[in-house]
């Protein structure tokens, strides 16, 4: 079926959709008594076009003014949504609104139901408009001459729809901003994409690659005019052929558009990108009965203009001029990519059993959105705008939106692993989810979670914190130091591009991550670890040496198989954590043997008999609330024997095998530590004036930028190189690009981060800033895992050894 009669597509409610027609017509009676008697009966039928919110044809016979009326109902789908999804209020509100005073064909809005009660959702009812609907833009039915006319009446329409100026309209404050609409559509149907992406495992998503590609490249090439157009326009964000309702001329003159439909994804925005989705005819994937395309297989049809035409013809009727080449793509890719995001989500519904259309199994195909990511790929490609590169109109010139944190490319976070050989399609898919998640969800909560850290309730654990954990398991960003046989198959390198920001608040603490891997073998350790409440501290440093290998407390072998051990211990991490379930314990089960064979790891319950925990550490002044460092006394505490950890003796063992991933984590977080840095040290200086000029101006501050930049750069390539090393060498192997790599990164760090505060002034050490804590836990990684002195000596060691046997050269004169 190529077209159809408005009055004639209508079928009988599918059971899903069932509504209580009593309950309507009663409603009805009392809402609109102007239009329905009390004589009225209510037939109820079911549009079978669209893909969406669920729309009925409403008979009602005889009506209040005598004769039968036809009236239109479409409701908020029932059963699980995407947040903000399906949004009739929003259709009702521009209907109302473009109905008075503008020359927009809309249905006339009659009502808005709100009250969930009436049918389970929200609803809205309008007019009937009769007419006819073209689903296959070839128009198969129709003479060129048609065909010319109706595609000319459609590109009409929508110039006509983009040339009112929306702040005349009588649409409410918060219906939308109109500047950024290409970020916020980026934004928004990215985090509706990956909300409907079903789970692989509880740990993983199966985002398609070829989405994630394209989701980066509009990432960092979203146009210059986007951030700020000339007036406020709304955009009706499915404008297609059979989103129109056509009507003939009485006097035979052809057609005219009498309806404009589907108004759910309308809000104010950027025309140009509206008229690409328009576009997508043109380019839509052949093979998909569902996605109506024009045929291109030698030329279009007679009578149907070429994209160019079609183009021209807008620009004409608005008087403006055509957008270039790279920013057309770009607004084709980004239409492509949001129809790809829908078509994830009919998928989704149809699964729940709640897609509105009786097609919609034909939508619900991975191949469908594969196809539509690699047509848009294709579509950049032959623009010859390459991929990671920005158009000389993107980003750069736009303004971030939503208070989301929007990082223009930099030099090293991405040109660094080019230079090593690329970004893997497993790095770039997770590399694109962290920036979102990071941007999307964590930045926002900064301010909050602060907060929240400096009231008297920072022991609890923020509400927040719980939300993002479930919000990074969906993700597949959950756990990603787990190792490779465990996690997600991750060497030590391939994370270091995209760093590991998320584990930082959401995992284990950062001591116990690679000691975790040594815990497997223990039933008992396996059964806590399942346990989403359960945190890990760390119970290793002795008081007052602070050195874990001096340590002195014991663990003492009873009889019948258990152990008593005893001891103090300083910077417990992580046991002021009410979660706190596991202390990981060190001290010694034999004295008498080899020093390395001395110390033991074993299992404490938080909770048992001689547990004290005597107060919280300060670092800096921080008492890392909730998370915590606290002094703890183990007074004969007695635990099982299964919660020795590998067994009597290899504690060193255990404690050497985790510093070097160890190391390297803590590398990673002051590389990101950096980079977060010197984002906020350059926008406070574009921002902040000094002796009248922007301090971004002073030639001092660029030295002082420009030295942060070769700091960060440098620390990430050692740091790098140190992650090879370990895969390819291991932990003895890669010792001493670790060592250096373990100095290099805090101490750059701190003067990265010493330079940003410099450049706030005494906003830099207040509360208002991250830069503080960020310059505290820099500083104190020049000491955990172990202080630079020991790395310098391990660095000069292993030089002195590479020449020990050398013989010096002899220089003949």
């Amino acid at each position: 079926m190529s077209s159809f009669e408005t009055a004639s597509s209508v079928t009988p409610v599918r059971e899903a959709h069932a509504l209580d027609g009593s309950r309507l017509l009663n409603f009805l009676r009392t809402a609109l008594p102007h239009i329905v008697s009390p004589s009225s009966s209510l037939e109820i039928l079911q549009f079978s076009h669209g893909q969406s919110n669920p729309t009925y044809l409403l008979q009602l016979s005889p009506a209040a003014s005598g004769g039968d009326v036809k009236l239109v109902l479409r409701k908020k789908p029932g059963g699980k949504i995407l947040a903000s999804a399906h949004a009739v209020e929003r259709e009702h509100q521009v209907l109302s609104a473009l109905s008075h005073g503008t020359k927009v064909p809309v249905p006339q809005p009659v009502l808005l139901c709100e009250d969930s009660s009436v049918l389970g959702t929200p609803f809205y009812v309008m007019e009937f408009a009769n007419g006819h609907v073209f689903l296959d833009p070839n128009l198969p039915q129709c003479d060129a001459s048609t065909r010319r006319q109706l595609f000319s009446r459609m590109v009409s329409t929508l110039a006509s729809l983009h040339s009112v100026d929306a702040s005349s309209l009588n649409l409410p404050n918060n219906f939308g901003r109109h500047t950024n609409y290409c970020q916020r559509q980026l934004t928004r149907w990215s985090r509706q994409y990956y909300a409907s992406v079903p789970q692989a495992m509880p740990q993983m998503v199966k985002a398609m690659p070829q989405m994630v590609k394209l989701i980066s490249w509009l990432e960092g090439h979203i146009p210059a005019e986007d951030a700020q157009p000339s007036h406020p326009t709304v955009c009706h964000g499915d404008y297609r052929l059979d989103n129109l309702v056509f009507d003939q001329n009485t006097d035979g003159s052809g057609f005219q558009v009498r309806a404009v439909l589907d108004w759910e994804l309308c809000t104010l925005g950027n025309p140009l990108a509206d008229l690409a989705y328009n576009c997508m005819m043109y380019h839509l994937p052949a093979g998909f009965d569902a996605l109506a395309h024009l045929n291109k297989n030698s030329s279009l049809p007679e009578g149907v203009p070429t994209e160019k035409e079609y183009l021209q013809m807008y620009c004409k009727m608005r008087g403006i001029q055509a957008p270039s080449p790279e920013d057309w793509a770009f607004y084709l890719a980004l239409s492509l990519f949001r129809l790809s995001a829908i078509v994830a989500g009919v998928q989704a519904r149809n699964k729940q059993g709640n897609a509105s259309s009786a097609h919609a199994d034909v939508l619900s195909s991975d191949a469908v959105v594969q196809a539509l990511a690699e047509t848009a790929l294709g579509i950049i490609s032959r623009a010859s705008v390459s991929y990671g590169a920005a158009s000389p109109s993107a980003r750069s010139a736009a303004a971030p939106a939503m208070g989301v944190v929007t990082p223009a490319p930099l030099s090293g976070a991405i040109g660094a692993a080019e230079i090593l050989g690329g970004l893997s399609p497993k790095v770039l898919d997770l590399r694109e989810r962290l920036l979102y998640f990071m941007e999307e969800y964590v930045y926002p909560t900064e301010e909050v979670l602060e907060a929240h850290a400096l009231s008297d309730k920072r022991w609890e654990i923020h509400p927040m914190v719980e939300e993002l954990k479930e919000k990074a398991k969906v993700m597949g960003l959950w756990n990603l130091w787990l190792p490779a046989y465990l996690g997600q198959k991750l060497t030590h390198l391939l994370p270091l591009s995209a760093g590991n920001a998320v584990d930082q608040k959401l995992a284990p603490p950062p001591a116990s991550r690679p000691l975790s891997q040594f815990l497997w073998p223990s039933l008992q350790m396996l059964l806590w670890l399942l346990s989403a409440a359960t945190n890990i501290a760390s119970s290793i440093t002795r008081k007052p040496d602070g050195c874990y290998i001096l340590s002195e407390s014991s663990i003492t072998r009873q009889p019948d198989g258990t152990y008593i051990l005893s001891g103090v211990k300083w910077w417990t991490s992580g046991a002021c954590d009410p979660r706190c379930a596991i202390c990981i314990f060190m001290g010694k089960t034999d004295t008498s043997a080899l020093p390395h064979l001395q110390q033991s790891m074993i299992l404490v319950p938080m909770a048992a008999c001689g547990v004290k925990m005597i107060r919280p550490m300060m670092v800096f002044g921080y008492d890392d609330a909730p998370h915590g460092h606290a002094e703890v006394h183990f007074n004969d505490v007695r635990v099982a024997g299964s919660n020795m950890l590998l067994g009597e003796g290899r504690g060193f063992e255990i404690a050497q095998g985790r510093l070097g991933p160890g190391r390297l984590h803590h590398c990673e977080r002051l590389v990101g530590a950096s980079e977060r840095a010197i984002e906020i040290m350059a926008k406070r200086a574009l921002q902040r004036v000094v002796f009248g000029e922007p301090l971004a101006k002073k030639g001092g501050f660029q030295a002082a930028l420009g030295a942060a930049r070769i700091d960060v750069d440098s620390s990430r390539l050692l740091v790098l190189a140190a992650a090879a090393a370990l895969d390819k060498m291991g932990n003895k192997g890669a010792r001493g690009a670790l060592a250096i790599a373990k100095i290099a990164a805090p101490n750059a760090a701190l003067r990265v981060i010493d330079a940003s505060i410099q450049a706030h002034g005494g906003a830099g050490v207040s509360q208002d800033f991250p830069l503080a804590r960020l310059y505290a836990a820099a500083r104190t990684l020049r000491i955990a895992d172990g202080p630079d002195e020991v790395h310098m000596g391990t660095i000069a060691k292993l030089e002195l050894a590479r020449w020990k046997d050398v013989k010096p050269r002899v220089s003949k004169l």
